[in-house]
């Protein structure tokens, strides 16, 4: 696999980089070269029905998760004209291997990011497939391919009966409020970011085994909560309902 194509950001290796994160980004693994070809696959939903004296209606759901392949290498030694990351960054192949063999067994999704480039991706993702080898000419280096599913947490539409019922009132006339308050805690081991939005930016930490208030609202696999005096958003998969 030739290198050339990292020869340009030599002189500025933060532009371009890719992240196999985890535990809400307190562990970093910044990816030591790019890969020279990056395929993102999404299927659409479009769903066929026939109806008689009509004809075909086609109706469009949600799309599938999002699925990620590429192939790179984890070199030996750091060098600045091929090397994505920092030299600080910089993690030996059989670390690598260490890593993404963890990934594999992890509960939880981890965090991919890639930055610099058009597709611009931000997700929690699981690791479908990873397939490591060594090659003739490379000592030391591993050369590898992954493939990376977008993690969804299912979500559920129960169907209530609808109560023809007048609303109560109460003494003073007034209707009685109906906002939605839940309570959740944090599951965390090293604390929870609040968010000012899915991904955005870090205004609280939450320790683990705190209590947040939630309005209900929700953003994907992130839940609008409130903690002290501030409302941000939080992951969902490190809140667990009281």
């Amino acid at each position: 696999m030739s290198t050339n194509i990292f020869k340009e950001k030599s002189n500025n290796p933060t532009k371009y980089r890719m992240f196999f994160n985890y535990n809400n980004d307190k562990t970093v693994r910044v990816v030591p070269m790019l890969p020279e070809k990056f395929s993102v696959t999404v299927n659409g939903k479009l769903t066929s029905v026939d109806i008689d004296m009509f004809g075909e209606i086609l109706h469009r759901g949600k799309r599938d998760a999002m699925t990620i392949e590429f192939e790179s290498i984890f070199p030996p030694v750091y060098g600045k004209n091929y090397c994505s990351c920092l030299k600080k960054e910089f993690k030996t192949p059989a670390k690598w291997h260490e890593w993404m063999m963890k990934l594999l067994n992890k509960k939880n999704p981890f965090h991919f990011v890639l930055v610099g480039g058009p597709f611009a991706i931000n997700i929690y993702a699981d690791l479908a497939l990873y397939e490591a080898y060594e090659q003739g000419g490379d000592v030391g280096a591993i050369y590898y391919k992954v493939k990376i599913r977008e993690h969804r947490k299912p979500s559920v539409t129960t169907y209530k009966k609808k109560n023809n019922k007048k609303a109560k009132t109460t003494d003073t006339g007034k209707r009685p409020s109906n906002k939605t308050t839940l309570k959740y805690k944090v599951t965390a081991g090293s604390g929870l970011h609040l968010r000012t939005g899915p991904n955005a930016t870090i205004i609280a930490l939450i320790p683990n085994g705190k209590t947040v208030t939630s309005d209900g609202k929700k953003n994907g696999s992130w839940y609008h909560v409130k903690y002290g005096s501030k409302w941000g958003y939080a992951y969902s998969s490190y809140l667990s309902k009281v």
